[in-house]
């Protein structure tokens, strides 16, 4: 949906309407808070989930505020320091992949005080006093972690969220090290993106130069392996990342409510003999939560074997009589056979293509296409990668435009295009996979013979395709 503008008047001067962005969102930020009987959280204080943090006017107004400061920061700095700024990047990644995987975050949390001496940390975590207060200083001065007095440190709104929401205490998540990632949060995913994706990219520029000579993906370069990430993932040494994956991905899925699904399509309109395929569906996490409303529908859940079994005591500890009355079947399935499930009324896949290159896609979405009936529709929940700049075309389906007050890019920049930037490149990186544009998923359909329908294009966007004819 196009963002509100913040004000009525808006100047021609660049540097002046970014300002004008910034006081009148951060104005009405303020406010919405006053009226909830809160305020902004100071980010030196531990960061704690606010009631407004999903509210999607705070969201609106926050995206502006962050798109409309880091443009005008890239708009007054001299080039030389914005260049100087991104291409040291990576020990940002690497800082926090090391004080993530050294519970630092967790040390300073069970100090007394809530702040130790860079000494004290080092003990504790069984690394260099000096190594430490290094890294800590370094990510302090990005508001990450604070430095109280020299070398001393303590936990900010931001560190403060590092810390592994499982609960264990420093001890335990020392002691059980392949549970130290479980239902952890924001560590998981740090963990993850850093301890994968870190290295794999280090590989990027020559699998960039030389990808038509058929290189897997930056990941295989880097690791020196012929196997998918996810097949690598199976080795038993491999066992602990693979853990926190999961943990990662649930995490992730957990941002994303329930009614984003539940209002993806009128699944009320289903009458009680349709189907619904959850391609490659992993637990049916989705599922669940449509059926819950819609007490009509039927699901087909399908993905990998191994996927299935654990998917069993799930749907038994959550909703055991939609498995016991017939309404939810659970199969086992490799998405790239050909698709057992003939005519079903709605195939849909979460997060699914955009693991894949596109000839994968297409074979994926043909298989989808072979089993489907004329009315049947294919409903695909990605990370829509929104464009740089408007977008003039004219489609032949019910597209939601993005747009933005001037001067800002009208995909948000920093404000709401960063997220679905960085999943694509991710994907790039360790499956040569691909997050994609409204542009790619049209011509996705006309190459497998799906018509895009509809696309409301947002973080999570839903693409629904119909048979084409």
């Amino acid at each position: 949906m196009p963002p509100a503008t913040p004000s009525s008047i808006v100047s021609t001067n660049p540097i002046s309407a970014l300002l004008t962005i910034i006081n009148s969102s951060t104005t009405e930020l303020q406010s919405l808070h006053a009226q909830n009987g809160s305020q902004i959280p100071s980010l030196d204080a531990y960061y704690k989930p606010s009631l407004l943090e999903g509210d999607p006017r705070v969201v609106e107004l926050t995206k502006l505020v962050v798109a409309a400061a880091n443009q005008l920061i890239a708009t007054v700095r001299a080039p030389r320091d914005t260049f100087w700024e991104y291409v040291p990047g990576m020990y940002l990644s690497a800082a926090l992949g090391f004080v993530v995987e050294v519970d630092v975050a967790e040390i300073l949390n069970e100090a007394p005080n809530k702040s130790l001496h860079a000494k004290d940390i080092a003990f504790a975590a069984n690394c260099d006093a000096s190594h430490i207060a290094r890294v800590l200083r370094y990510l302090a001065t990005r508001h990450i972690f604070r430095e109280v007095t020299p070398d001393v440190f303590a936990n900010n709104k931001l560190s403060s969220a590092l810390i592994k929401t499982n609960g264990k205490t420093v001890k335990e998540l020392k002691a059980k090290p392949l549970e130290k990632y479980e239902n952890s949060g924001n560590a998981a995913f740090v963990g993850h993106l850093v301890g994968e994706g870190l290295k794999s990219s280090s590989a990027m520029i020559d699998f960039l130069k030389n990808s038509r000579k058929g290189a897997n993906s930056p990941f295989n370069m880097a690791w020196g392996t012929n196997k998918s990430l996810w097949d690598w993932y199976a080795e038993p040494k491999e066992e602990w990342r693979f853990g926190r994956f999961v943990a990662a991905m649930q995490f992730v899925a957990e941002t994303y409510k329930d009614s984003i699904f539940q209002n993806a399509y009128n699944w009320a309109s289903l009458k009680s003999t349709d189907v619904i395929v959850d391609v490659g569906g992993n637990m049916g996490s989705v599922s669940l939560a449509i059926a819950k409303m819609f007490p009509e529908t039927r699901f087909v859940i399908q993905d990998l074997p191994p996927v299935i079994e654990e998917a069993k005591p799930f749907w038994k500890a959550h909703f055991p009589e939609a498995i016991a009355n017939g309404r939810v079947k659970l199969e086992a399935h490799d998405f790239f056979l050909t698709q057992p499930i003939k005519g079903a009324a709605i195939y849909f896949c979460r997060f699914i293509i955009q693991d894949w290159p596109d000839a994968d896609c297409i074979k994926i979405m043909k298989r989808l296409r072979e089993a489907a009936s004329p009315t049947s529709k294919l409903i695909l929940f990605e990370i829509g990668i929104p464009y740089a700049c408007a977008d003039p075309t004219r489609y032949d389906a019910d597209v939601e435009r993005r747009s933005a007050p001037y001067p800002l890019i009208p995909n948000l920049g920093k404000g709401g295009g960063s997220n679905p930037t960085n999943v694509d490149m991710t994907m790039l990186n360790l499956l040569n996979g691909q997050g994609r544009s409204i542009g790619q998923f049209v011509e996705l359909g006309n190459a497998t013979g799906w018509k895009l329908a509809s696309a409301k294009n947002d973080e999570l966007s839903i693409f629904t395709f119909s048979a084409a004819a």
